[in-house]
C-alpha cells in the first residue's frame, strides 16, 4: 500500500470513529431525555393521583363527618398539605348580623404560635360585602387570590398576616345552590401566583363544604326559605300551589267555592325609580300586611309570587267580586312606611274553581292572570273577572307575538308617509312616517293590530329602531332633493324606559345624515304625563341636541296646564276627533282655538290631524293653526308615491 493509500485509510478511519462518537452521543442524549420525561409522567401521574386521594378523601369526609367543624377542619388540613401553604380558616354568615361574615373559630395552622395575633383578630372582626379578602369572595361568589398582601389596599388585617410572614393568600365561596353561605381562606409565606389547580380544587372543596353547611342549617330555616318570601314573609309560589292544589280537591269535593284573586301594584317601577328599591321594599311588605287584613275574614291564604304580584285565596266566600272590590279598596288607603307614606293602586284578576271539575289549581291561577292582564290592558286600577273569550284572546296574542318575532327578524316592516303642510302657503314640509307590516299571508297589516302586542312583547325597541332608522334616512333623501325638510316619528312608552333610547336616535342621525332639528319624535299626551324625572331628563337631553318633540292627540289626555309647561315639547298636535267636527260644531271649534292659543302661547307650533275639507283647513287657518295633515292633502303613500307628490308641488 502507497503512503497516500495509507493516508486515505486513515482519515476513512477517523471519520468512521467520529461518527460512532456521534451514535453514542446521540444516543445517550435520547436515552437522558427519555429517562427525564419518564421521570415528568411519573410525577405528573403523582400528582393527579395526590388530587384524585385529596378530593376523595374531602368528599368522604363532607358526607360522613360527625360534626361541620370536624368537615372543615379535614377540609382546610388537607388542602395546606397539598399545596404546601401554612394558615387555613373558616368563615360563616352571622345570624345576628345578615349578610356579614364571622370566624368559625376553626383554623389549620402550621406554626401556630406565629400567628397568634393575626387569629385573634380574625376572630374579632366581622366582613360585610366587598370588605376584605372575604367580603370580595362574598360579593363576587367566586374564589379570589391576592399574590402580595403588602400592597393589597382593601386587607384590614395586613399588618397582622405580614407580621407573621403571611404574604399571598387566597379565599373561595362555601356554596349552597349557588348561594355564598361561608368563605374559607388561605395563606402562604411565599409569593404565589394564581394557580388553575387550586383554582379547581377550591371549587369542589367550596361545594362539598357547602353541602356540609346546608345539613347543619336548621330545619326551620330551609322550610322557610324553601317555602315563605324572604322579604314580606307570605307563602311563596311553591307554598301557594301546595296550598291551593289540596284547596281545589276539596272545594271538588265538598262543592264549597273557592276563588282566586291575582293582584299586580300599579306602576310600582315609578316608586322603584322614584323613592328607591328600599322604599319599594316596604310598599311590598305594607302591601303584603294589608292585604292579610283586608281578607282576614274569608282568606286561608295570601302570597307574594314574583315582584310586585300577589295572590289571595278566597274560600267559602258568598260574593268573591265584592270581596276582591273591598280588597282593592283597602289598598287604596296610605300605606305607612318608615319615612312618610305610599299610595297605591293595583289591578286584579279574579278566578273560581268550579265545584265537581276537574280544575287544577293552575289552570285556576292561570285564568287569574289572564284576567289582571285584562285589568291592565283595559285601564288598571280595577278588577276583572275571567271570561272564556279571555283565554282564546291569550292564545291569538302568543300567536301574534310569534309572528311579531319573526316578522322582525325578516324584516316585513315598511313604511308609508302622509305629508304635512304649512296652512301659510300649503306648501309641503315634512311628512309623517307611518308603519305597516307586510304579512306573508294577511297582506298589508295596519299598526293598531300589532303595535299593542309589540309593546307587551318588548319587539317595540327593535321595531322602533328600524322605524328611526329607515325614517331618517328617507328624510334625509328628501332634504337634499327639496329643501328644508322635517320627518316626524311616532315613539312608544316602551322606547322611552330604554335607557340608550337618546343614543338609538342619536345613531339613526348619525348615520343618515339628517340634521337634528329636521326630526320631529311624537308622544301621546299620556306617555309624556307618565314620564318620571329620569325620563323627562331624557327628553330635555333630546331637545338640547335640537331633536324636536311633539305632543300627539292632545286634549284627549290628562295633562294639566301646570305639568304641561314642564314638559320638553315643541309641538301640540291637536287630535281628529276636534278636527272632524269643524267647522259647524262650536265646541269643537272653541277647544281647537284654545289648543291653538295655548300652545302658541308656551312658544310651540301647532299642527291638528285628520283635515278632510276644505271647510276645516279655512276654520283652523282662521284660528291661526301653523301645520296640517290629513286626507285632503293625501292619504299615507309609499316613498315612491311622497316623492312624486313633492316633485308635483
Amino acid at each position: 500500500m502507497t503512503p497516500d493509500e495509507h493516508s486515505t485509510a486513515d482519515a476513512r478511519l477517523v471519520r468512521r470513529l467520529a461518527r460512532e462518537r456521534q451514535s453514542r452521543r446521540e444516543a445517550e442524549s435520547i436515552a437522558e431525555r427519555a429517562t427525564r420525561d419518564l421521570y415528568d409522567t411519573v410525577q405528573a401521574l403523582t400528582h393527579a393521583n395526590r388530587l384524585a386521594e385529596l378530593l376523595g378523601d374531602i368528599a368522604v369526609c363532607a358526607n360522613e363527618a360527625a360534626t361541620v367543624d370536624k368537615a372543615i377542619q379535614f377540609a382546610l388540613d388537607a388542602v395546606l398539605s397539598f399545596t404546601g401553604w401554612k394558615v387555613g380558616h373558616a368563615l360563616v354568615l352571622s345570624e345576628q348580623e345578615p349578610g356579614t361574615l364571622v370566624s368559625l373559630r376553626v383554623w389549620s395552622v402550621a406554626e401556630e404560635e406565629s400567628c397568634l395575633r393575626f387569629r385573634a383578630l380574625s376572630e374579632e372582626l366581622a366582613f360585610g360585602p366587598g370588605i376584605g379578602l372575604p367580603g370580595r369572595v362574598l360579593t363576587l361568589g367566586e374564589p379570589s387570590w391576592i399574590v402580595d398582601l403588602s400592597v393589597d389596599r382593601d386587607f384590614p388585617r395586613a399588618d397582622a398576616a405580614l407580621e407573621c410572614g403571611l404574604v399571598s393568600a387566597f379565599a373561595l365561596p362555601l356554596l349552597i345552590r349557588s348561594e355564598t353561605v361561608g368563605v374559607i381562606e388561605f395563606f402562604a409565606t411565599d409569593m404565589h401566583p394564581p394557580d388553575d389547580t387550586i383554582l379547581r380544587v377550591a371549587g369542589f372543596v367550596g361545594a362539598q363544604l357547602g353541602r356540609v353547611l346546608e345539613r347543619r342549617a336548621a330545619e326551620d330555616r330551609l322550610r322557610q326559605l324553601a317555602l315563605f318570601d324572604a322579604l314580606t314573609g307570605l307563602p311563596n309560589r311553591s307554598l301557594l300551589m301546595e296550598r291551593l292544589e289540596a284547596t281545589v280537591r276539596r272545594c271538588q269535593e265538598q262543592g264549597t267555592p273557592v276563588d282566586v284573586l291575582y293582584l299586580d301594584i300599579d306602576d310600582f317601577k315609578t316608586i322603584n325609580d322614584s323613592r328607591g328599591h328600599s322604599t319599594g321594599d316596604e310598599v311590598l311588605i305594607a302591601v303584603g300586611r294589608s292585604l292579610l287584613t283586608a281578607s282576614a275574614e274569608s282568606t286561608r291564604t295570601v302570597a307574594r309570587l314574583a315582584g310586585d304580584e300577589f295572590v289571595v285565596v278566597l274560600e267559602d266566600c258568598t260574593d268573591a267580586t265584592l270581596a276582591a272590590r273591598e280588597i282593592e279598596a283597602a289598598l287604596r288607603h296610605p300605606l305607612p312606611l318608615s319615612e312618610g307614606e305610599a299610595f297605591v293602586t293595583v289591578s286584579g284578576g279574579l278566578a273560581s274553581a268550579h265545584p265537581y271539575q276537574p280544575d287544577s289549581a293552575e289552570q285556576v291561577l292561570s285564568r287569574a292572570n289572564l284576567a289582571l292582564h285584562e285589568a291592565k290592558r283595559t285601564g288598571k286600577g280595577r278588577i276583572v273577572s275571567f271570561e272564556a273569550p279571555m283565554q282564546d284572546q291569550a292564545l291569538q296574542r302568543h300567536a301574534l307575538g310569534a309572528q311579531l318575532h319573526r316578522a322582525v327578524l325578516r324584516q316585513e316592516f315598511t313604511l308609508v308617509y302622509q305629508p304635512v303642510v304649512r296652512l301659510e302657503d300649503d306648501r309641503i314640509i315634512g311628512a309623517e312616517a307611518l308603519i305597516r307590516w307586510q304579512h306573508p299571508d294577511l297582506g298589508l297589516v295596519m299598526p293598531d293590530t300589532f303595535i299593542a302586542r309589540a309593546e307587551e312583547t318588548g319587539l317595540i325597541v327593535p321595531i322602533g329602531a328600524w322605524v328611526l332608522a329607515e325614517a331618517c334616512r328617507q328624510g334625509q333623501e328628501w332634504a337634499q332633493s327639496y329643501g328644508d325638510f322635517s320627518m316626524a316619528v311616532n315613539v312608544s312608552g316602551r322606547q322611552l324606559r330604554e335607557a340608550d333610547f337618546p343614543d338609538t336616535v342619536g345613531g339613526a342621525l348619525r348615520i343618515s345624515g339628517l340634521a337634528p332639528h329636521q326630526l320631529i319624535l311624537e308622544m301621546t299626551e299620556s306617555i309624556l304625563m307618565e314620564r318620571d324625572a329620569l325620563g323627562i331628563a331624557m327628553l330635555t337631553r333630546l331637545r338640547d341636541l335640537g331633536i324636536h318633540l311633539a305632543i300627539d292627540d292632545f286634549g284627549t289626555g290628562y295633562s294639566s296646564l301646570g305639568s304641561l309647561r314642564q314638559l320638553p315639547a315643541d309641538m301640540l298636535k291637536i287630535d281628529r276627533s276636534f278636527v272632524s267636527a269643524l267647522p259647524d260644531d262650536g265646541d269643537a271649534g272653541t277647544i281647537a282655538w284654545a289648543i291653538v292659543r295655548l300652545g302658541h302661547t308656551l312658544d310651540m307650533a301647532v299642527l291638528a290631524e285628520g283635515v278632510e275639507t276644505l271647510e276645516q283647513r279655512d276654520a283652523l287657518r282662521a284660528f291661526g293653526c301653523d301645520q296640517v295633515q290629513g286626507y285632503l292633502f293625501s292619504r299615507p303613500v309609499s316613498a315612491e308615491a311622497m316623492t312624486e307628490l313633492l316633485h308635483s308641488r
